[in-house]
């Protein structure tokens, strides 16, 4: 159960800190397009290690972070 608290936690922190930093998938754009891409990515990978634990709520979040950041990166214009 503790663990699930901290996933959450780290997750939640991770929303309210994605504005903060500037995280970019391209090289040598100053748009922040990307950013939405990137933390995507991030919550799928965190989802996906936790979904072993509990796979009830994490294997759908982990399944639609991963889809939608997929989309994402295929949608957005080259560099």
């Amino acid at each position: 159960m503790r663990t699930h608290r901290l996933a959450a936690l780290a997750l939640a922190a991770l929303l309210f800190t994605a504005p903060v930093f500037p995280a970019r998938a391209t090289g040598g754009d100053d748009t922040g397009d990307s950013r939405v891409g990137v933390v995507l990515m991030v919550v799928c990978g965190l989802a996906l290690k936790v979904a072993g634990a509990a796979p009830v709520p994490w294997a759908g979040i982990a399944v639609m972070s991963c889809l939608m950041g997929l989309v994402d990166a295929a949608t957005s214009p080259d560099p």
